[in-house]
């Protein structure tokens, strides 16, 4: 019994001992390294690079390197964080160099510059990425139309009782000469609509006929509305005009009335009077072609509430007397 628990006694000591020297050997490994983290050291990191202050008219055709090789300097505790996350610096193209049509930047020339993105403590020492080509070119603007890809199917006896309107109905798109010359319209995504009885009112996106970074477009979609009625016919007789006859010269036509089939939407019926509607038959046709017969109608006025219009007969007969 004596000698177990003398050996006990010793192991326990032992064991004592190995914790104090654990002890004290992570004690002076922290102290050793914060020592060594407070002094200044060189090393190379990687930043995120973007680009500012492009010239005024110009516009970079192709997205030059975003990641640069960064040798600073700093004490061991700073440069950590830029170790273990990666940092975004800013790189100014306001002194590009331009050499045979070839557009570039020196990094190096800007270290004032880069070291005023970081608070004390860091220095940029150089930019391991010596020049940085830029594909620049001129930038134009121009407004083009827009074409709605819309399909609409209507119910039944149902039209729309005006235009659709498109907001907005023309677009300012950016770029390089080359691309923008080649942009006539802007059309929308496709949309279908099926048994339409109710007003439209859709938004759709433009589609871009080019990458997002070759032209910026002034809007990226357009509302379009129109308004949709239910459709009734109706009818008027009135009288005919014949333009350009000669002094002297009597026509005499038949018959002597047409009639006057027009299509409206229902809520806009009521405001269509005889008014709303001329029709003429020109002499000179007959004139330019004396073996005709008959004069074609042509429709001088109609309201805007009509949305189809037919003349009853198509074609007037008519006899000349001198």
């Amino acid at each position: 019994m004596k000698r177990t628990s003398a050996s006990n006694i010793k192991s326990l000591k032992s064991n004592k001992k190995i914790k104090i020297f654990l002890f004290f050997l992570v004690l002076s490994s922290i102290i050793w390294m914060l020592i060594e983290l407070s002094k200044s050291y060189v090393t190379t990191v990687a930043f995120y690079v973007e680009y500012t202050g492009l010239p005024s008219g110009k516009l970079v055709q192709k997205k030059p390197i975003s990641e640069l090789e960064v040798a600073i300097k700093g004490q061991g505790f700073t440069l950590i964080k830029y170790k273990v996350k990666k940092h975004k610096i800013i790189l100014d193209l306001k002194n590009t160099s331009i050499t045979k049509d070839v557009s570039y930047i020196l990094p190096n020339k800007q270290i004032s510059f880069l070291n005023s993105q970081f608070s004390n403590g860091i220095d940029i020492v150089s930019i391991l990425n010596d020049t940085i080509f830029i594909e620049m070119d001129a930038s134009i603007s121009k407004k083009v139309p827009v074409k709605p890809n819309l399909e609409i199917q209507y119910k039944a006896g149902y039209n729309l009782i005006e235009k659709l309107k498109i907001s907005p109905d023309t677009v300012i798109v950016s770029g390089s000469k080359r691309n923008i010359d080649s942009i006539t319209e802007l059309t929308t995504k496709s949309l279908k609509l099926d048994n339409v009885s109710k007003d439209i009112e859709v938004e759709l996106t433009l589609k871009s006929p080019f990458k997002a970074n070759q032209i910026k477009m002034s809007a990226n979609k357009v509302k379009i509305s129109g308004k949709v009625d239910k459709f009734t016919e109706g009818t008027f007789k009135i009288p005919v005009k014949i333009i350009n006859v000669p002094e002297g010269v009597h026509i005499t036509t038949f018959p002597k009335e047409i009639e006057v089939i027009y299509q409206s939407g229902l809520s806009n019926f009521s405001k269509i009077t005889k008014n709303d509607i001329s029709v003429l038959f020109d002499y000179k046709e007959y004139e330019n072609d004396t073996l005709i017969t008959f004069l074609t109608p042509i429709i001088e006025q109609r309201s805007d509430y009509i949305y189809a219009l037919k003349i009853n007969p198509t074609q007037l007969e008519f006899l000349v007397e001198k």
